[in-house]
């Protein structure tokens, strides 16, 4: 995701792309399917060398926070910094922790996968829905430097984050126990059962929400429609011998749960084997 957004920007705008490691000083790659080549620089978090001024915390769930930490030394006193994380709880410690600075959260659809270390294919083209996590992030200040065709405001972005929340509840879970690609939950009885009772558990979340949702199964029946020939990131990270970011996902529905009396033995279940 990183690569991709790196895309939205003209050549007049310097990018930096912060590594874990590198030798490199330069790291360039090219879009397809419209071979748009795009170049920045390779650095880390101590080879830094000016403020920065606008992050895009592009790291899974369980890395974000330290992946900030790593790197505030170098954030200049007015930066911005936006969240591409999927499920929750990330989000909120970040916003909580680091309130000295804009803060936003983006739900994203855009499709992009890695052909090899140097090529990126946007397979789908989505929205990138952002809102504020704090007071100091406005919307007038995140247009001045990215892109407006390139994301949608939203005033409250929390209903926005529990739609897609409720989503990867429902889908990325189950792809990984019966490794299987999206549509693959609605074509086997089995599975879209045991969808729809893990769904039941989340439409009694919902219910406790300050806003309307649609139900749990029909959200996820949309989604595994549209990206039926699609696997879900937590598959591709069970199937790389990667972290996954259940802890984010099925974990903070839990604690959700606990904190609303809700049982949910369902999910608490499926949350046990995707941590086997």
């Amino acid at each position: 995701m990183a690569c991709l957004w790196a895309s939205y920007f003209n050549d007049q705008q310097l990018i930096q792309f912060i590594l874990r490691s590198t030798n490199e000083k330069h790291f360039n790659f090219v879009i397809k399917p419209l071979n748009k080549p795009i170049k920045g620089s390779a650095v880390t978090a101590t080879s830094i060398a000016n403020p920065i001024e606008h992050l895009i915390v592009a790291t899974k769930a369980f890395d974000a926070m330290r992946a900030i930490d790593s790197i505030q030394h170098q954030l200049s006193e007015n930066a911005q910094i936006i969240l591409l994380q999927n499920g929750m709880g990330s989000q909120q410690n970040i916003a909580k922790k680091f309130s000295q600075y804009a803060v936003y959260a983006c739900s994203s659809t855009e499709g992009a996968y890695k052909i090899d270390a140097h090529t990126l294919m946007h397979a789908g083209k989505g929205v990138n829905h952002i809102g504020a996590m704090n007071a100091k992030a406005r919307q007038s200040e995140l247009a001045k430097w990215l892109p407006e065709q390139c994301f949608q405001w939203h005033d409250d972005i929390e209903p926005i984050l529990w739609k897609k929340l409720i989503i990867n509840c429902a889908i990325n879970p189950l792809t990984i126990i019966y490794n299987c690609k999206n549509g693959e939950l609605l074509n086997q009885p089995h599975i879209k059962q045991h969808m729809e009772a893990i769904c039941q558990e989340l439409d009694q979340v919902i219910c406790h929400m300050p806003f309307s949702l649609p139900s749990a199964f029909q959200l996820a029946t949309d989604v595994c429609q549209q990206t039926a020939n699609n696997f879900s990131s937590m598959y591709q990270d069970g199937k790389h011998n990667r972290p996954t970011e259940i802890d984010f996902i099925t974990g903070y529905i839990l604690n959700k749960c606990q904190e609303l009396s809700i049982e949910c033995p369902e999910n608490l279940k499926l949350y046990q084997q995707v941590k086997n």
